[in-house]
């Protein structure tokens, strides 16, 4: 039997618009499970970063992330993601525009940059 392909998916900063989408599946989640091992998604189920930790690097098929880097354990999963992720996927109007991190002080904006912490070498 062939090994499903593992799945996260974080939830940063945001107006959480991109996880409702995805719970607004209804049933048709179950198609989702059925098809993928999902290994992460804190929003939905429970799960501990160090079983994500103790994965094997590249492990993740791909992961989803959603919403605005704003805190340092937000920046660690997020790194900790593109390590353990054959692709990584940033979605929503959150992650790719900002748009609810511009609510906040733009003193933080530089620091926490989610083109900056992900496409930066590890």
């Amino acid at each position: 039997m062939l090994q499903k392909p593992k799945v996260a998916f974080y939830w940063c900063a945001s107006c959480g618009g991109c996880e409702e989408t995805i719970i607004d599946l209804d049933e048709k989640i179950l198609d989702v499970v059925a098809a993928v091992d999902i290994v992460l998604w804190p929003c939905a189920m429970d799960f501990k970063y160090t079983d994500i930790e103790s994965m094997p690097d590249g492990s993740i098929a791909v992961s989803f992330v959603n919403g605005a880097i704003r805190t340092s354990e937000q920046e660690h999963v997020a790194l900790l993601l593109r390590k353990k992720s054959g692709i990584i996927i940033a979605f929503g109007d959150c992650a790719w525009m900002a748009a609810y991190r511009r609510l906040r002080i733009s003193r933080i904006k530089k620091k926490f940059s989610t083109g900056h912490i992900l496409n930066r070498r590890l």
